[in-house]
């Protein structure tokens, strides 16, 4: 178990002023099993009004509209979390848990994959924790983590087939094999202790609960990670979304620190 301290900042630019803003932030973590939210500062800016709410999948989402012109908006969530407090999460609904039984855009596997899912030495019988944990292996040794040859668009097959990626692609992959066993997976976007950006993993369902796996790092997840969010792919936890009227460019910036207390 620890005590860690934590701050998320985002910061768009855009070349020219933008008017009617509307935006929905997924950069808040909650609690739950296996972490704990002592206390949550937020600060947005600008904003004319902000609330919250909770998506489909649970995740929090801050909401707010900001009409007059602006070529900046920030937000900082700053606070403290106690981590490592159990080993899983239980499953929920288990109507909408059939979800992530199913394959995305993202996560579609090609032939290659297949026949590399195939040659995972699974025995019979073995429980799904135990298959998520070779997969997770395996993943990990067939990628070399590189940054700026993919994007947030890149696929699971495109990644797989460059041999290449950042976490984002590792969980894509994990995910895809995943549920080519059928075994139910979901993404994960979170904080990992350092200093950096925003992290994403993989948690696997057996039995009844969801177990956390970082294939970038080739661990389970314990109390060096922050959750934020999960879904059935990054677009169900995309950081920052929104809508604004103006012919402007905007550049993004994250950035993470994650500390012992």
């Amino acid at each position: 178990m620890e005590v860690l301290s934590f701050h998320y900042h985002l910061n768009i630019r855009f070349d020219s002023p933008i008017h009617d803003h509307q935006f929905t932030l997924r950069c808040c973590p909650v609690s739950d099993s296996r972490q704990r939210i002592l206390q949550e500062q937020r600060f947005v800016f600008p904003r004319e009004s902000l609330g919250e709410s909770r998506d489909s999948f649970g995740n929090l989402c801050i909401y707010g509209y900001v009409t007059r012109p602006h070529s900046s908006f920030e937000a900082d969530i700053c606070g403290e979390a106690v981590t490592g407090l159990a080993e899983a999460v239980p499953v929920g609904n288990p109507y909408q848990e059939n979800l992530f039984l199913y394959q995305t855009d993202l996560t579609r596997p090609n032939d290659e994959m297949v026949a590399f899912c195939r040659g995972i030495p699974f025995q019979v019988g073995e429980r799904p924790l135990a298959q998520a944990q070779k997969i997770m292996e395996a993943v990990y040794r067939h990628m070399t983590y590189t940054q700026n040859v993919t994007d947030v668009n890149t696929s699971a097959a495109q990644a797989f087939t460059l041999g290449q990626g950042v976490c984002q692609d590792y969980a894509h992959i994990m995910i895809s094999l995943l549920r080519l066993r059928g075994i139910k997976a979901r993404y994960v976007v979170g904080m990992l202790m350092g200093e950096g950006l925003s992290h994403a993993w993989v948690e696997a369902e057996d039995n009844g609960l969801w177990y956390a796996l970082d294939p970038t790092n080739f661990q389970m997840v314990a109390d060096q990670h922050i959750k934020i969010s999960h879904g059935r792919d990054y677009q169900d936890c995309r950081i920052n979304q929104g809508l604004f009227y103006g012919p402007a460019h905007q550049q993004q910036e994250i950035s993470v620190i994650v500390q012992r207390k």
